[in-house]
C-alpha cells in the first residue's frame, strides 16, 4: 500500500508519495496536489502487480531543461531554419514555465493541463500547439531512441483546435489584374514569381528560393529539396516554362538563384525567408488592384482550388502540394458543390419511367 506524506512549506504544501513492494526498489515522487500523489502510486502499483513495471529513475535523473537542450541539438538541428527557429521559441517558453530543475518524468498531463490553461490566455492557440508538438516529439524521442521507459503525457490532454478555414483564392479575373500590375513593378521579377506560383501551388518561401539546378525546362518538372514535408516533383505547365526561360541569365550556373540577388544568403532573414525579398513589391501591387485581403500564400491556395475545379483529384493535389495526408486538401472540397450537383443531375432519370400518359376513355 503506498503512503502520502505531506509536506507544509512557507509558499506551498506538497505530497510525497511512496510505494514499497516486494521485488522491486522502493519509489517517492513529491508532488503538488494529493490527488496526483495518489493517481501515480496507484499507476506504479498496478504495473508492478501485473509484470509491467520498468524503471523510471533514469527519466527522473534526467531534467527537462537538459532533455530539451539534447533534443534540440540532435534533432531540430537538423530540421529547416524556420522549424529549428520555431522549436526554440517553443522551448523558451515551456522552461520559463516549468524552470531547470523539474524532471522529465514529473512533466505529467496535470501539469500540461495547468500549462494550457495558462497559456491560452496568453498566446493563439496556433502557438501553443507548436509548444505541444515540440513536447510530443520529444517524449516520443526519449523513449524510442533515448531508451527511457517514459510515456508521452501530451497525448492525453486536449489541445486547442486551431481554425484553418481561410481559404482565400483569386479568381480569373483577380488572377489577371493582380499580374498585370505585378508587370510594372520595379521588382522586375515579381511578375514571374507570382505566376510560378499561380501555375504550381509552391509555398512563397519554396518558390522565391529556387536556384536553377531545381528547375528541368524539359522536362517540365521542379524539384524541391528544402520543403516544408519532404522532396517532391511539382510539374509545370506550359506558361510556367515560358516565364521561367524568359528570366535564364546567360551566365547561369546551377548555383545561381532563380528569383533572389546572388548574394541574398548573406542576409540571415533572406536565407530563413526568401519570400520576404517580394513583400514589399507584392503589397504595393495588391493595394493598387484592390485585393489587399490577399496575402502571398493565398496563391498557393489559388493553384489547388482552379486545379480541383479543373478536375485533379484530392490525392494528385496533395502531392503537387506536398501534403502527407488527404486531410489538408479537402479544405478545397468545398468548391466542388457545383460539380456534385451536375454529377447527381446524370442520374436524375434512374428508376423513373418515361411514358406518356394514355388518353381517358371516352
Amino acid at each position: 500500500m503506498a503512503r502520502i506524506q505531506t509536506r507544509k512549506g512557507r509558499k506551498r504544501t506538497t505530497y510525497t508519495a511512496t510505494v514499497r513492494m516486494k521485488g522491486f526498489p522502493v519509489l517517492a515522487r513529491t508532488f503538488d496536489t494529493k490527488g496526483e500523489a495518489k493517481v501515480w502510486a496507484a499507476d506504479i502499483e498496478k504495473e508492478m502487480r501485473a509484470g509491467r513495471y520498468q524503471d523510471a529513475r533514469p527519466a527522473e535523473k534526467l531534467t527537462l531543461a537538459a532533455a530539451i537542450e539534447r533534443y534540440l541539438e540532435n534533432v531540430s538541428s537538423q530540421k529547416r531554419p524556420n522549424s529549428d527557429r520555431r522549436d526554440r521559441i517553443a522551448a523558451k517558453a515551456i522552461l520559463e514555465k516549468f524552470g531547470h530543475e523539474l524532471s522529465l518524468a514529473d512533466v505529467s498531463s496535470q501539469r500540461l493541463a495547468s500549462y494550457r490553461d495558462i497559456r491560452m490566455k496568453q498566446v493563439t492557440p496556433s502557438t501553443l500547439q507548436k509548444e505541444f508538438a515540440l513536447l510530443s516529439h520529444l517524449f516520443n524521442v526519449a523513449r524510442k531512441e533515448w531508451g527511457l521507459p517514459i510515456s508521452n503525457p501530451v497525448g492525453e490532454i486536449t489541445r486547442p483546435k486551431i481554425k484553418n478555414g481561410r481559404t482565400r483564392f483569386l479568381t480569373t479575373d483577380e488572377a489577371q489584374k493582380l499580374l498585370d500590375a505585378a508587370r510594372t513593378s520595379r521588382n522586375k521579377k515579381l511578375y514571374h514569381y507570382l505566376l510560378l506560383m499561380m501555375h504550381t501551388g509552391m509555398r512563397p518561401s519554396e518558390a522565391a528560393g529556387l536556384k536553377w539546378e531545381n528547375i528541368d525546362l524539359e522536362a517540365r518538372l521542379v524539384k524541391l529539396y528544402v520543403t516544408k514535408t519532404e522532396m517532391r516533383f511539382v510539374p509545370l505547365t506550359q506558361k510556367a516554362v515560358e516565364t521561367l526561360q524568359s528570366i535564364i541569365p546567360g551566365d547561369c550556373r546551377g548555383d545561381t538563384p532563380v528569383f533572389l540577388p546572388n548574394d541574398y544568403e548573406l542576409a540571415p532573414l533572406l536565407r530563413n525567408r526568401p519570400n520576404l525579398y517580394f513583400r514589399k513589391a507584392f503589397d504595393t501591387v495588391r493595394k493598387q488592384v484592390g485585393l489587399e485581403d490577399v496575402h502571398l500564400h493565398d496563391l498557393r491556395h489559388t493553384a489547388a482550388s482552379h486545379l480541383l475545379m479543373a478536375g485533379a483529384d484530392l490525392r494528385t493535389l496533395a502531392e503537387i502540394l506536398g501534403h502527407k495526408t488527404l486531410q489538408m486538401v479537402h479544405r478545397y472540397t468545398h468548391l466542388l458543390n457545383d460539380h456534385k450537383l451536375k454529377a447527381v443531375d446524370r442520374i436524375n432519370s434512374l428508376g423513373v419511367r418515361n411514358h406518356t400518359p394514355s388518353p381517358p376513355q371516352v
